[in-house]
């Protein structure tokens, strides 16, 4: 609001005939004459002063606003809600493979930190399941929307259930509990797909 309000000051001065006296190696007959016009201007000049009022405002009301090239639309670096919650559900599915693999493989090398820090991943898996919930209000097939809600209330069990073969360092145990969580992650993401099978 300042800048329009200077803009407007200085089209109305640049208007208006007494800052040329500034400028100008007048005589005091030519000033006092000058002074005489600006009280009592004649009409051609109101006109004038009006026009370039109204030129200095428009000109003041776009040089303020903003430029469309510089409003902070977003700082792109990071994903819309959706997309964010299915990257992380498909992110803990794949970890999840990881680790499963390393406890079928290696078991016998953990130490009790990994296996702390397993349980403590069960809890991400678990809260991969509250996204898949989010995801799944989106689906349009109620039979699909049902049956994805249902992988999730499995899904979320498993990892409930996962905790007991962690705490029990059974890599036997925590190995059927992963691969069955990878199938439903599996079932979860057929029930996203809206082509038909027979294409």
């Amino acid at each position: 609001m300042k800048n329009v309000s200077i803009a407007i000051a200085v089209a109305a001065l640049l208007s208006s005939p007494l800052p040329s006296l500034a400028f100008s190696a007048r005589s005091q007959h030519s000033v006092a004459r000058t002074r005489l016009n600006a009280v009592a201007p004649a009409e051609g000049s109101r006109r004038n002063f009006v026009s370039s009022s109204i030129a200095g405002a428009g000109l003041a009301v776009w040089i303020s606003s903003p430029s469309p090239s510089l409003a902070d639309v977003s700082d792109g670096n990071s994903l819309p809600q959706g997309a964010a919650q299915f990257s992380r559900v498909i992110k803990v599915r794949s970890q999840l493979k990881s680790v499963a693999k390393r406890v079928a493989e290696q078991s016998s090398e953990m130490d009790n930190k990994e296996w702390d820090k397993i349980d403590e991943y069960l809890r991400t898996v678990y809260s991969a399941g509250n996204d898949m919930k989010e995801i799944s209000k989106g689906m349009t097939d109620p039979s699909k929307k049902a049956k994805a809600e249902e992988d999730v209330k499995l899904l979320q069990g498993l990892v409930q259930a996962a905790q007991k073969p962690v705490s029990k360092k059974d890599a036997a145990g925590f190995g059927a509990i992963a691969n069955k969580a990878d199938s439903l992650f599996e079932d979860f993401f057929d029930q996203l797909r809206d082509v038909p099978d027979e294409l």
